[in-house]
């Protein structure tokens, strides 16, 4: 019998103090960019810390409401079909869309200038995987009935986030329902299998496109072009390494003066060294540690499998993204557009991330 229990206060406590650390190294890695000589520049110091800041507002009040629905509601056939369609069609729109910066990747919806569909497309892979699964326990190994479903729901989010093109957010799709499904008990030869051949795959669809390529040559030998492909990579590692242990102090960074490009986005851990320093981020890394930590508890402990797996899939969907984007921040990683949750500027994904711990503290409520 499930007992109803408060929720994980330490699990809360971890998130709010990530976000409230994204907001000041937001503002701190962003003020400088009203100086930028061009109509990009904001329109003052504050400009991207308030948007940031509205947008926790929007994200606390979802997640507060995934946390106050029960979770066993979200395993509903209809809701599930009609969020996925919608998802798809979300998906599928965003490629006839003006491309920014060479992607399509964002929709603009009346008030809200800009939503990321794949960002969002996340949370309903992991629930439609998840309701997938609990009803195939014991057929986790069929082709037909759980591996091909899955496979194809996958594979059809991540071909139309590729398009955009979104090479990293398509990859942690097949991430993300890979923990699922090893979770969820399918055989460690399954995914030998499956890595022989995305080997070859991914070898192949990276060397198709140039700019894939001149990331991978950027990643591999960045000193080779210091003022182009390799720029981003150099300049991350000179704000990480000039903090050395202690930092140089909070708003005292030198790489946001438009060394770096973007700063308060994809590279804002860079940020955290070269102000925070060492101290900083192993603090960071703890707490999205701590974070798993907590969210594989609650998913240990949840009273079925889908809460099982709601729990593993969204506590994995975080901690990847973190573990990606600081790889590509400490060029263990080529570039990648994947943001650092809860601290990277952006509304989109920290609705996404927000939304997960919402659910993951409704899990925690409860207990077999």
């Amino acid at each position: 019998m499930a007992r109803k229990l408060a929720f994980d206060r330490l699990l809360f406590g971890s998130v709010v103090l990530l976000v409230f650390l994204g907001l000041l190294m937001i503002y701190s890695a962003s003020a400088m960019q009203i100086y930028l000589p061009t109509s990009a520049a904001p329109a003052g110091a504050y400009f991207f810390v308030i948007k940031q800041t509205i947008a926790v507002v929007i994200g606390s009040a979802l997640a507060f409401l995934a946390m106050s629905i029960d979770y066993r509601r979200l395993n509903d056939p209809r809701l599930i079909g009609a969020s996925l369609v919608l998802l798809a069609g979300a998906l599928a729109a965003v490629l006839f869309r003006a491309p920014v910066n060479g992607a399509r990747r964002w929709l603009s919806f009346g008030i809200v200038k800009s939503i990321q569909p794949s960002e969002l497309a996340k949370i309903g892979l992991v629930i439609a995987v998840a309701a997938l699964l609990s009803r195939r326990e014991r057929e986790v190994t069929h082709p037909t009935r759980t591996l091909l479903p899955i496979l194809g729901l996958v594979s059809l989010f991540a071909g139309l986030v590729l398009l955009e093109p979104d090479f990293g957010t398509a990859l942690t799709y097949f991430v993300i329902a890979g923990a699922m499904l090893f979770f969820a008990g399918l055989p460690l030869k399954y995914f030998l299998g499956s890595a022989l051949l995305l080997v070859p795959t991914l070898s192949a669809f990276v060397w198709t496109a140039q700019y894939r390529r001149d990331r991978l040559m950027a990643f591999l030998h960045p000193e080779a072009d210091p003022l182009g492909r390799g720029f981003h990579a150099i300049q991350s590692l000179i704000a990480v390494g000039t903090g050395g242990v202690t930092g140089l102090g909070l708003g005292h960074g030198k790489q946001k003066l438009f060394f770096l490009p973007y700063p308060y986005t994809d590279f804002i851990y860079a940020i955290v060294g070269e102000e925070l320093g060492l101290i900083g981020c192993a603090a960071v890394l703890a707490l999205f540690g701590f974070l798993f930590a907590r969210g594989v508890r609650a998913a240990a402990n949840a009273p079925d499998s889908f809460g099982r797996l709601l729990g593993i899939g969204f506590s994995v969907m975080i901690v990847v993204q973190a573990l990606v984007n600081i790889s590509v921040v400490l060029s263990l990683l080529p570039t990648k557009g994947i943001p650092l949750p809860f601290l990277s500027y952006g509304g989109s994904a920290l609705f996404a991330d927000l939304l997960a711990v919402g659910i993951l503290l409704n899990l925690s409520q409860h207990a077999s």
